[in-house]
């Protein structure tokens, strides 16, 4: 097995899926072009096109909510929110959308989507520590 980085083992992840699955999407601020803040998805628009891999507003809302909406209707979509302490807007979404979406169909519809959003990545670009997220996911540490 090759030895990688985080980032380097995200983008391999992030390959093998979109060539294994064709309605697997990426989207977000800088995730095509460039590769994103981190370069997590550096190369995948070259190999995939921009029907797959694009570039989305800054509007994390809008990010999370577009990729509810593609995934309730068959696509697997990565949302990638650049930073943690970016996410506050999208957690409507999250929470009243996403979250309940199977309930409120009686399990007619599905989201599978994963969102993805750095935290404490250590990085020039990344934020202090008193910007970031903390207990706003059970899965976050204290």
């Amino acid at each position: 097995m090759a030895s990688m980085n985080m980032i380097q083992a995200l983008n391999s992840a992030h390959d093998v899926m979109m060539e294994r699955d064709p309605d697997m999407v990426v989207l977000g601020e800088d995730v095509g072009f460039f590769g994103g803040v981190f370069r997590v998805t550096e190369g995948l628009q070259k190999k995939y096109g921009k029907q797959r891999v694009f570039d989305t507003p800054i509007a994390e809302n809008g990010i999370v909510a577009t990729a509810i909406g593609m995934a309730t209707y068959g696509l697997r979509p990565v949302a990638e929110i650049q930073f943690a302490d970016y996410i506050y807007p999208a957690y409507d979404q999250i929470v009243s959308e996403a979250a309940r979406i199977r309930y409120r169909t009686s399990g007619e519809w599905t989201v599978p989507l994963v969102i993805r959003s750095p935290m404490a990545a250590a990085s020039s670009a990344d934020r202090p520590i008193a910007s970031r997220p903390r207990r706003c996911s059970p899965t976050s540490p204290a």
